[in-house]
């Protein structure tokens, strides 16, 4: 009877994923150092995060950056992704039956069958990156393809699954729901940064430690285009009324909604519209996306901006390190902005009580599954209504951050704090701290380390490492959580891409 459970699910899943075909920015030093990173992030990556640190000079590099795929960064994690519960019940070859299975599902989701947990996917990838440093001013041209997805999946769901069809569990309804959104986008952001007086600056000058400082500020404007966005929000219950045998009746009363745009709206509208007249149609036939529209289906325009205080000090506990003390601090706000779906927007809505009789009715085991798994497809859960939709308009990710780097010679240490301004795919309105350092072995070998506490999940530590010379930087970094009990898991990878310098 479990098969029959894994099919309804497969099915929903697969054609929620059929219709489809992170996030304060980060490039691999900053993800080595923790994921912060606003008063050291510099180039082109400087315009999603803090543009005023176009201006930075640190007389290593020259002034001039190029990045051919600049920059690629993957995330996924979420409460759905314990790992913790995962080695405790999966690993060890229990039977997951009785108090061992509901000790691993209070674990996973907690005590209630409408609890949800959630699993979101983040990549950002940068095409293409430019800037250019003078002594006055700074400029930088930079695009970014971003894509977050995140599916909420209710214990309900978890407990179908391990329980089978259960008439005990199941005698009443169960929350049975499915929560799934895509947002991906590109952006062109066009930076500029320039130095700013400082008021008082003789007189700050002459405080003990402080011998030069220079204040930047910088802003990037960005326009937006929609690349796909897809919503599916699945509502229903489960109900066994007996135990499972010749008679007995499996009750699933559902109700969904999918929202979509440009020519997958307009397949699935020709499909409702046949199946109007010809019942025979399998919404299957009429899906065959081929990406055509991808760029026009929406617009957006969005925001980053940042101030910078570059300090060169001279701290006489660190004169054993290095001569050569700069002191940074940073606040930046990134991600300001929205993006709107306007494409042949299209609501897609199924509602039905699906009633299944367990009686084969003589045919053979094989054919009567078969059978079933069309009928679900295409007369219960592919039978769907179709309605013009507005426009949907998305606010960006936003985060404001404020960060404090410490530089002496090959040493950099650094300290962040954000938080976001929403919640979505993996942004957190909770706060962030992060802290890191990075050393640049015979100076052309950076190694990074740095840890992540707050936003949600227990606590991460990052590493990076990789090539950093004075025209060419290649390097990878990886940051993963300690304990996926308090959160869910998380893991994070980023990759320089290559960038040349000239």
């Amino acid at each position: 009877m479990k098969r029959l459970i894994t099919l309804a699910l497969l099915i929903l899943f697969v054609q929620t994923l059929d219709a489809q075909a992170q996030n304060k920015h980060y490039n691999s030093m900053t993800l080595g150092m923790g994921g912060g990173g606003v008063a050291v992030i510099d180039g082109y990556h400087a315009n999603f995060l803090n543009p005023a640190n176009l201006m930075l000079n640190d007389g290593r590099v020259p002034s001039t950056q190029v990045g051919l795929l600049g920059g690629i960064g993957v995330h996924a994690g979420g409460s759905l992704l314990n790992i913790n519960v995962y080695n405790e019940y999966l690993t060890k070859g229990l039977t997951i039956e009785g108090q061992t299975r509901e000790d691993m599902l209070d674990a996973w989701f907690g005590s209630s069958s409408s609890n949800t947990r959630d699993i979101s996917f983040t990549n950002d990838i940068v095409p293409f990156g430019f800037s250019k440093r003078t002594k006055k001013a700074a400029f930088a041209l930079a695009t970014r393809v971003r894509t977050m997805q995140e599916i909420n999946l209710s214990k309900g769901a978890a407990e179908v699954y391990f329980y089978g069809l259960d008439s005990e569990k199941f005698a009443n309804p169960v929350p049975f729901n499915l929560n799934s959104t895509t947002l991906s986008y590109a952006e062109v952001s066009v930076g500029y940064a320039m130095a700013l007086p400082i008021p008082l600056e003789g007189l700050i000058e002459s405080l003990p430690f402080i011998n030069e400082m220079d204040l930047y500020a910088g802003v990037a404007p960005k326009f937006l285009f929609g690349l796909q966005s897809f919503e599916l929000d699945f509502q229903s219950t489960l109900e066994v009324n007996s135990p499972l045998a010749a008679g007995s009746t499996i009750i699933h009363d559902f109700d969904y909604t999918i929202y979509t745009y440009g020519d997958i709206a307009t397949q699935l509208n020709n499909f409702v519209k046949d199946k109007e007249t010809n019942s025979d149609a399998v919404v299957g036939d009429y899906l065959d996306y081929s990406g055509s529209d991808i760029g026009s289906l929406g617009s957006g325009f969005g925001l980053d901006l940042g101030i910078t205080l570059d300090m060169d000090v001279s701290l006489p506990v660190l004169n054993v390190l290095d001569d050569k003390q700069e002191l940074r601090l940073s606040v930046a706000i990134s991600d300001v902005g929205s993006i709107s779906y306007d494409n042949n927007p299209h609501q897609f809505n199924g509602s039905s009580t699906f009633t299944f009789d367990a009686d084969a009715g003589g045919q053979e085991v094989g054919d009567f599954y078969d059978n079933l798994s069309d009928s679900l497809s295409n007369d219960v859960y592919g039978d769907f209504s179709s309605s013009a939709s507005g426009t949907k308009t998305y606010d960006l990710p936003g985060t404001f951050n404020f960060g404090a780097a410490l530089i002496v010679g090959k040493l950099t240490t650094s300290l962040d704090v954000s938080f976001g301004f929403n919640e979505l795919g993996n942004n957190s309105k909770s706060s962030i701290m992060t802290l890191g350092t990075e050393y640049r072995f015979l100076d052309f070998i950076p190694i990074r380390l740095g840890t992540r506490l707050g936003g949600g999940t227990s606590t991460a530590f990052s590493f990076g490492t990789g090539i950093d010379i004075k025209n060419l930087e290649f390097s990878v970094s990886a940051m993963t959580v300690t304990d996926s009990s308090v959160g869910g898991a998380a893991a994070t990878m980023a990759l320089s891409g290559l960038v040349l310098r000239f």
